[in-house]
């Protein structure tokens, strides 16, 4: 299996936001980070590692201090993940992923 992560530029409703990004793995959708606001008003990243067809453990999310840790810490729950994905998950998510009839995937 491919093990590269690509971060994308998040757009909802057409337009995108500075500091959001969705985490793509072979052309799959597995997750997302975003910068945010942390108590006290400090800058932090959420993170969230996902499929679609998979329970989500809440160690397959979190915050952190800065992009480089949120992409480590999604790395590290992203291999978690993968670990115990099946070949059926895998093309199931895909199969989720391009179902362009979802309300969410409609453009314009």
């Amino acid at each position: 299996m491919p093990d590269d992560l690509t971060l994308r530029k998040t757009v909802i409703g057409g337009a995108t936001t500075p500091g959001d990004f969705v985490v793509i793995w072979d052309g799959l959708q597995i997750g997302r980070i975003f910068k945010t606001t942390a108590v006290g008003g400090h800058d932090a990243w959420s993170w969230s590692c996902a499929l679609p067809n998979v329970p989500q453990p809440s160690s397959h999310r979190g915050r952190a201090g800065s992009l480089e840790a949120a992409k480590a810490q999604f790395r590290n729950a992203w291999e978690d993940l993968q670990s115990q994905l099946s070949y059926d998950q895998i093309r199931e998510a895909r199969a989720i992923d391009g179902d362009t009839s979802r309300p969410w995937h409609r453009r314009g």
